[in-house]
């Protein structure tokens, strides 16, 4: 009989874990979907070498 107890409660332990996955992968799925559907269609800009000239002859370098 404790046997029996025994087991139906780890049977039910893991139903209880396997409810709790299912939901947590769900809502992950969910998220990334959501994530992905209001990610911009363009692709980012890729770093490049900028130059500002304030003055004749005198150049200011950045990398973007």
């Amino acid at each position: 009989m404790v046997t029996l107890e025994t087991r139906q409660k780890i049977e039910e332990s893991h139903q209880e874990l396997e409810e709790k996955l299912t939901h947590q992968v769900s809502e992950i799925i969910e998220a990334s979907e959501t994530v992905e559907a209001q990610a911009p269609d363009r692709t980012p800009a890729a770093p490049a070498w900028n130059f500002s000239m304030p003055f004749a002859g005198v150049r200011y370098y950045t990398y973007d």
